[in-house]
């Protein structure tokens, strides 16, 4: 069991102990609406206290989002720099980092999710990070196409979309508790949910498409 006895904070850090008890708040007890006075009787403050750097719950709830993108775009560079060149390996690598990090944080991922809790539109940093995400995602594919990886048929946009959606659903997925019904355990979740983003990935790949269509080679010596 956690210890739920205040927890003292230095001075000057009021602003990050309450961003950090609102999120152990939400993983104890599974819901993204952590009350304000709730956490400032964890850390042991005044109910106001908190107030003094979030007007509301929104408020805080756009800090946290915005903290928990930051960690999500650190993992994402880390993972790049150690990614092979060729951009269908980076648009892959790319996947693996959301998911990695959707199965590690799974509450900041929920909270990240809700966007009607938080002031999505008037967070700058939010703004800069989901439109840095989309545009590494397009950048890659048409990449990807150029590299003769990926389908030059279909537009990159369309196809960085799909990539988006097939990873954010299966990170979905997890976080709800849903892998279970597809035979999926806790512990093999993030092998098999990288190994499906895989099989999409190389299911995508002009390549793959070229070798399982090519009509076989005539047999020699039998009339037809």
């Amino acid at each position: 069991m956690r210890n739920h006895t205040p927890k003292p904070y230095h001075h000057g850090n009021l602003r990050q102990a309450v961003i950090d008890t609102a999120l152990q708040l939400a993983e104890e007890s599974g819901d993204e609406r952590v009350s304000l006075r709730e956490v400032a009787r964890r850390i042991g403050v005044s109910s106001g206290a908190p107030f003094r750097h979030f007007a509301d719950h929104a408020a805080l709830m756009t800090a946290i989002a915005e903290e928990a993108t930051v960690r999500l775009r650190l993992m994402v560079e880390r993972d790049q720099h150690q990614a092979p060149p060729a951009a269908i390996e980076r648009l892959r690598a790319m996947g693996h980092s959301f998911l990695a990090w959707a199965l590690q944080h799974p509450t900041s991922f929920r909270l990240v999710s809700a966007r009607r809790l938080y002031d999505f539109d008037g967070s700058p940093a939010l703004n800069a990070h989901f439109q840095a995400v989309r545009d590494r995602t397009i950048a890659l594919v048409k990449q990807a196409q150029a590299e003769g990886d990926l389908h030059g048929n279909v537009p990159p946009e369309r196809l960085a979309l799909m990539l988006r959606g097939a990873v954010y659903g299966m990170a979905r997925m997890h976080v709800d508790g849903q892998l279970a019904q597809w035979g999926v355990g806790t512990r093999s979740a993030r092998r098999e949910l990288q190994a499906t983003l895989d099989a999409l990935v190389d299911g995508l790949g002009a390549r793959h498409t070229a070798k399982n269509t090519a009509k076989p080679a005539a047999r020699k010596g039998r009339s037809p």
